[in-house]
């Protein structure tokens, strides 16, 4: 009877020991396999990418590397773009790398304004530096301690998104028009020259008005210092004349018009600078 009190006392020993048991450690992903999961097609002249574990990534800057607690994960390079994972548990590894961006130089570039029905781009998710871009993503679930930081070379600053072209001298610049509440702008393009500027845009939405989205156009561009001439309407038609003034002071003049149906429309606005006779 005694034995197997004793058996039984050690049944739980054993339980609890098998519970503390620390895991097997994960398996180290072969990298032929990790490669082929990442590319769905081969190329003979693309280099392979080149693997880390628990160390930087080749090529990735090393002034970028965020303080303990934060630890070096691992990563890969591959065709001009480095790609380091850290971790850490504050869970505020995206708003640490973005102020370790801003003390070496990197800047985030600012959004770049719209023209005409085309809005503007930004704000952006990447730095801009001397050598190239860079930017954090914070990973979500279970990797939600770690972050992901993009590395890219490139032509220095020239390469950031918001070094746009600057307008030409005696250039108007159309300011950006916002769309009426619950218009959904399909698809927008312009174009600007020494003959003139011109912006169009197509738009879906329930029971439009030509009359009523000229009207809503035109309020932005007297609110911007244009000046406008009563509108021309008819049933489904709607065109109102406008007189602008660029940088140095030169005359444009063009319409505004708006025309279709109840569910789409046309919407335009042509400007051309004033010929002295």
């Amino acid at each position: 009877m005694r034995r197997i009190s004793t058996f039984i006392l050690v049944i739980p020993v054993v339980i609890a020991a098998c519970a503390t048991k620390p895991p097997a450690p994960p398996a180290v992903l072969p990298v032929p396999l990790v490669s082929a999961l990442m590319d769905d097609r081969g190329s003979s002249t693309r280099p392979s990418p080149t693997y880390s574990i628990g160390q930087l990534p080749a090529g990735y800057p090393a002034a970028l590397v965020p303080r303990a607690p934060a630890r070096i994960v691992g990563g890969m390079t591959r065709n001009g773009e480095t790609i380091a994972v850290f971790a850490d548990s504050t869970r505020r590894l995206a708003a640490v790398m973005e102020q370790l961006f801003e003390q070496h130089g990197y800047v985030r570039p600012q959004p770049t304004p719209g023209s005409g029905f085309s809005s503007g781009s930004g704000p952006y998710s990447s730095f801009c530096g001397d050598s190239g871009t860079v930017s954090v993503e914070p990973l979500t679930g279970a990797n939600r301690n770690a972050a992901r930081v993009t590395y890219r070379r490139g032509q220095g600053r020239g390469s950031c998104p918001t070094f746009g072209v600057s307008p030409s001298v005696g250039q108007l610049v159309l300011p950006e028009l916002k769309p009426p509440p619950g218009v959904r702008v399909l698809g927008s393009h312009g174009g600007s020259g020494s003959s003139g500027v011109s912006s169009s845009a197509e738009m879906s939405g329930a029971d439009l008005s030509a009359t009523t989205v000229v009207a809503h156009y035109s309020a932005q561009l007297v609110a911007a210092g244009w000046t406008a001439e009563a509108p021309a309407v008819s049933a489904r038609v709607a065109a109102q004349y406008f007189m602008a003034k660029d940088a140095r002071g030169g005359t444009w003049e063009g319409v505004l018009m708006a025309s279709g149906s109840k569910t789409s429309l046309s919407v335009s606005l042509t400007m051309q600078p004033r010929v002295t006779p």
